[in-house]
Formats: C-alpha cells, sequence, structure tokens
C-alpha cells in the first residue's frame, strides 16, 4: 500500500472570519497518486492548496503531513520544515504573488537560502540559473542579497 502523504479531515476556513472558502473538506493523497481539484472560481481550489503548503491554517479540522499535523509550531521547528520544504511545493497562480524579492537575484537565491545551502552552492546555482536564462546582468555578485554575505 502506498505511503500516505496527506489527510485533510474536516477541514473549514474563512478568509477575516467572515468570508467561506472551506467546509468540511476532506480527502487522503497517497505517494504516487495523480488527483485533479476542480471547481468554479471561489470555491476554495487555492484556499485548499495553500493549506496543504503551510501557508494557512484551517480553523476547524487537521491537515496531517505524513503523520505529522502541519500547524505554525511545527512548521517552525528547522527539521521538520527543511524536510517539508524539500518536498512539497506551490507555484502560484498569479506570478505577482510568486516573485516577492526585489530584484530577479534575491528570487532566485531565495530557496537555497531557505534550504540552508552553503555560499559556494547558492553561487554555482545562481550563475547556472542566470546562464540558462541568459539573464547574466540581473544575477551579478556585486552586491549580495540579504542574508548572504560574501
Amino acid at each position: 500500500m502506498p505511503e500516505l502523504l496527506f489527510e485533510v479531515e474536516n477541514v473549514f476556513y474563512s478568509y477575516l472570519g467572515k468570508f467561506p472558502a472551506l467546509s468540511g473538506v476532506s480527502l487522503s493523497i497517497a505517494a504516487g497518486e495523480k488527483i485533479s481539484i476542480i471547481g468554479a472560481n471561489g470555491s476554495g481550489k487555492s484556499t485548499l492548496l495553500q493549506i496543504l503548503d503551510g501557508l494557512i491554517f484551517p480553523d476547524q479540522g487537521a491537515v496531517k503531513f505524513l503523520g505529522t499535523e502541519l500547524k505554525e509550531k511545527v512548521l517552525n521547528q528547522e527539521e521538520f520544515s527543511r524536510d517539508f520544504r524539500k518536498k512539497i511545493g506551490l507555484v502560484f497562480q498569479n506570478p505577482d504573488v510568486q516573485l516577492f524579492c526585489p530584484t530577479v537575484k534575491e528570487d532566485i537565491v531565495f530557496g537555497p537560502l531557505q534550504l540552508g545551502a552553503g555560499k559556494d552552492e547558492i553561487r554555482r546555482r545562481l550563475e547556472e540559473i542566470c546562464e540558462i536564462l541568459d539573464i547574466g546582468k540581473c544575477c551579478s555578485w556585486m552586491s549580495p542579497p540579504p542574508g548572504l554575505t560574501l
């Protein structure tokens, strides 16, 4: 039997405590399983994905990843958070939401920084991505991004 990645049990979520987005959602997602979440605009699809990614938390109910309930306290634990972020990612529908750093360079190095990569590894990844995308001017190491002193 495949390993159970996510267990969502009776999840409720509302924005500002007034605007319901999810009401009693339950589902399980096993390793290797492919699922589709479909529905009309405003039906809670993106809200559910944000909950699965640990970006927001349900008002009621529980969400478990590999048997561990996803709560803010758990995601603040460095070891769990690093492992979770290596396995789970979300690509936002709106690219303006996805790119939140002031420069391209900072956006590129954000992931490796969060995963604790060393300076040399971050520099290598940045140079590789900039070369692939032919955006060398955007990726100059003249001024390192915040959190990375060279």
